[in-house]
């Protein structure tokens, strides 16, 4: 089963605007989804893939760095395995 990375308008633009060694990340992060899967990226523990709550019920993120962050959300209504990349963000943990 193939597994496709979409980026909404919002991460097309937050792409835009990220650091050059966070849009390294982001490509590796995209290129192992898309040739070794889901799954594969989120049993690589760097990666900190976890699913998210309240307003983000329903999406996951995974990390690019300490402090940047790729959130997505997995559409299985169809017969390929289709990643939402809703954002590329600057995580401001809460202290």
């Amino acid at each position: 089963m193939d597994t496709i990375v979409y980026l909404s308008k919002k991460a097309q633009k937050d792409v835009n605007k990220i650091p050059k060694h966070i849009l390294i990340q982001f490509d590796l992060w995209v290129e192992i989804v898309e040739t070794q899967g889901l799954s594969a990226m989120q049993k690589i523990k760097g990666y900190r893939d976890h699913a998210l709550k309240g307003d983000r019920k329903g999406q996951r993120s995974s990390s690019l760095s300490r402090s940047w962050r790729v959130i997505y959300i997995l559409d299985k209504a169809t017969n390929e395995i289709v990643v939402d990349v809703l954002e590329v963000n600057h995580h401001e943990y809460k202290k």
